[in-house]
């Protein structure tokens, strides 16, 4: 009821011109970024005139978007809730925007795609220098966040596409699966365990290890994988940090588990070993997301079909050590 209430208050308001497009993108940038300093420089806008955008729309509205406090600003229910209405009321006046502006065939707008940390490094800079070439009006934002802040971020319709481990098709967002990743273990250089290239899954409980903390998707994985098999890993460090995790092994503290992707340039260095884990092996299956919660965007498409086409490409040539699924191999 009370997204409803909202929503009716801001199309009557904004009927009456007493709304500003860029109160509300203000307000979102703040949502985004989580406070008020960063939102006014990303903006490039004084932070006094960006408290006065937000508070206006507050008073307009007559709710409580953003509790602000000394760490930054959270979202009230009724801001995430308007937050969700705003983005695609936004979304469709820029669409109109780039039709009229741009003609039929002319592609306008931003894109926003978020990659994990694991499968930034071989998709990042083709997927920017190619959409750069090839639609120099879009502008895309590539954002490298933990898979399960992604999967959050589409379900609220604040990021375009993503790249998800282990998904399906949602009432948010759809999935369209890539690639299939087999994890490695990951020590010191020259790390004699890691020697033959791959390593038994029976040795790892034999190891201590570095990793992320639940909820974290490849924590879960891990976990999810170790009670399937019977095999009890020791986690004795968490970190919620790629870096971390890579340095912590490159030193020999002890070890963790990752895809080859997130460390192919620190094995090639020589900072890293790795071996693949094998009998059973520890897989997962990277899928290419799109919201579902923002309007039709032919910008967006064309940067979905785009990351598709790249992504198939780093699999064939070898840059990303990864095979393609069962629905691309028969494609």
């Amino acid at each position: 009821m009370e997204i409803i209430t909202i929503a009716i208050r801001y199309e009557l308001t904004k009927a009456f011109g007493m709304i500003e497009n860029k109160h509300i993108r203000s307000f979102l940038r703040v949502l985004d970024l989580g406070g008020f300093s960063r939102a006014s420089r990303s903006l490039n806008i004084a932070q006094p005139a960006l408290s006065q955008h937000v508070r206006r729309l507050e008073e307009q509205l007559g709710v409580t978007l953003l509790i602000r406090g000394p760490q930054g600003a959270t979202p009230t229910q009724a801001g995430r809730n308007f937050a969700t209405k705003a983005r695609q009321i936004l979304e469709l006046v820029d669409s109109a925007e780039r039709q009229f502006k741009g003609g039929a065939d002319t592609l306008f707008g931003e894109v926003s795609l978020g990659l994990p940390g694991s499968v930034c490094p071989v998709l990042a800079t083709p997927v920017i220098v190619e959409a750069k070439r090839r639609f120099p009006n879009i502008r895309l934002l590539v954002s490298e966040l933990m898979s399960g802040d992604l999967a959050d971020m589409l379900r609220e319709g604040r990021m375009d596409i993503a790249i998800l481990f282990n998904v399906a098709e949602t009432d948010d967002f759809t999935s369209c699966e890539l690639a299939i990743e087999s994890l490695h273990l990951v020590g010191a250089a020259a790390d004699p365990a890691l020697s033959e290239g791959t390593v038994s899954a029976s040795l790892l409980s034999e190891l201590a290890f570095v990793g992320t903390r639940p909820p974290h998707g490849l924590r879960l994985l891990i976990e999810r994988w170790s009670n399937e098999t019977g095999i009890s890993l020791s986690v004795d460090i968490e970190a919620n940090s790629p870096a971390v995790l890579i340095e912590m092994a490159a030193q020999g503290a002890c070890y963790s588990i990752l895809a080859p992707a997130a460390i192919q340039r620190d094995v090639e260095t020589g900072h890293l070993s790795t071996a693949q884990v094998v009998d059973p092996p520890i897989k997962r299956t990277a899928c290419l997301c799109s919201s579902k919660r923002l309007a039709p965007d032919p910008a967006r498409k064309a940067i979905h079909d785009l990351v598709h086409q790249i992504a198939l490409n780093q699999l064939k040539n070898g840059t990303w050590e990864a095979t393609p699924s069962v629905s691309e191999q028969v494609n």
